[in-house]
């Protein structure tokens, strides 16, 4: 099973996206049926950061989340391990 941080990523893979907004990452993760909110996208996002993540808090009080450019490698292995890992 994965985890949500593994979820949270996978969004990003789907989207073929480097940069969203928690609401849209949590929106993604509910239509999954994936229950979380806003404030658990902040939290995994931000225990995975700044390794993998950065994250920017806007006046609108919504966060948007940047993948550090460095990780094309890993999205590669982790969508290779989510293709194979669901056989």
């Amino acid at each position: 099973m994965f985890s949500l941080q593994d979820r949270i990523i996978s969004v990003f893979i789907d989207n073929q996206k480097r940069v969203l907004k928690d609401i849209e990452v949590s929106n993604a993760l509910v239509k999954q049926g994936i229950p979380c909110n806003v404030e658990d996208v902040r939290r995994h996002a931000q225990s995975l950061s700044p390794a993998l993540f950065q994250l920017m808090f806007d006046n609108d009080r919504t966060a948007t989340i940047h993948v550090e450019p460095k990780v094309n490698a890993l999205f590669i292995i982790i969508q290779y391990f989510m293709i194979y890992s669901l056989d």
